[in-house]
């Protein structure tokens, strides 16, 4: 056994180093990321932030604790200023839509009679006994179920949240500093206190990792611009005079797993619809179909020319990461794509499996 192990050690580390890997994904993201969330999106910024802070200790001098603090400002600020602008876009849009309420109402309320009266005509050629309440009878039900039941509990939730979201956005800034100011003595003692193989498997997969780090990311881009340009022409032929600002929103979207811009668009199709605006709905849909259609035929193209992988095994990635994880597994999946790809790019092994 030791002498098969000898003959054939680079070929069983790197296997056994992929399923240690594997393995520590699925336990981190499926037990320990509910309590380390905080930790690793600090970690995630600090990489994010990683460039400036080199840039700022190396061309201008400045103390690595001086300018991990400067990199953490720029980041809040400008998260912070994107965030106002969005709310306060927000804020002027419901201010808006609430003036010309009362046109909206009263054009819904024509609405509702129409379908009454499509209602009526239908029941005429119902089975003796069989009733169908009108609008007005059903939408105080519906409404009812959703704000007393479903809506409140909702707004329970979110509220029990609030707390949980500043302490987890706290600890996340504060890490992030930490990982920026020592990042490399914190990255020195994981390494140390790793087994020598392991160690070895780190240190040859850190450079295909990068690379494959950096495409998985300017893929994504591509994707978001590509949604974003598709969004924006849809709604000026529908002449929207938000269309820039929706544009670049559904583009942000995109990055939410399986939801994206149908978040927006389907629910605002519905509302067109019931206010009669059938051309809108028709062009949300069309938009939204569009979206979907270019993302789903080209993500798995995109990704795999960015990273370096074969357009099937970036489908093959995405599939399973969703059926592991869930819709973080749309992420998941091209991320463990991405470290197999490293651990064997300086092998010919590479050219087997992918």
């Amino acid at each position: 056994m030791r002498e098969f192990y000898n003959e054939n050690k680079e070929r069983i580390d790197r296997i056994l180093f992929l399923i240690l890997v594997t393995v520590a994904f699925y336990l981190f993201f499926t037990v320990f990321f509910v309590y380390l969330s905080p930790f690793f999106i600090g970690l995630i910024i600090a990489l994010v932030m990683e460039p400036l802070n080199r840039l700022l200790e190396r061309k201008m001098g400045f103390k690595r604790w001086v300018g991990s603090l400067l990199c953490l400002l720029v980041f809040i600020a400008v998260v912070g200023s994107l965030g106002a602008w969005l709310v306060s876009t927000l804020v002027r849009q419901v201010t808006s839509f609430a003036e010309s309420a009362p046109m909206h109402i009263t054009e819904l309320s024509a609405r509702l009679d129409e379908a009454n009266v499509w209602l009526q005509r239908f029941t005429v050629h119902l089975p003796d006994g069989w009733y169908i309440p009108n609008i007005e009878e059903m939408l105080p039900a519906a409404l009812g179920l959703f704000f007393g039941g479903g809506m409140a509990e909702t707004g329970l939730r979110t509220l029990g949240g609030v707390p949980d979201f500043f302490l987890n956005l706290i600890l996340g800034l504060v890490s992030a500093y930490f990982f920026m100011s020592d990042g490399k003595r914190i990255f020195r003692f994981v390494k140390n206190i790793c087994p020598r193989w392991i160690r070895g498997q780190m240190r040859q997969t850190k450079k295909g990792l990068t690379l494959a780090m950096s495409g998985y990311f300017r893929a994504q881009a591509i994707l978001m611009v590509m949604v974003g340009v598709i969004s924006i022409a849809g709604l000026l032929i529908l002449r929207n005079p938000y269309a820039l600002l929706l544009g670049l929103l559904f583009a942000a979207l995109d990055f939410l797993p399986i939801l994206g811009p149908a978040l927006v668009l389907l629910p605002w199709a519905l509302i067109s619809v019931i206010m009669g605006n059938m051309r809108q709905a028709i062009g949300l849909l069309v938009i939204w179909g569009i979206i979907t259609i270019a993302r789903q035929v080209l993500q798995p193209k995109i990704l795999g020319t960015q990273m370096g992988a074969h357009p099937l095994a970036s489908l093959m990635s995405i599939y399973i990461g969703f059926r592991i994880f869930g819709l973080f597994g749309l992420i998941i999946g091209p991320t463990l794509l991405m470290i197999i790809i490293a651990i064997f790019d300086t092998n010919e092994e590479r050219n087997a499996i992918m």
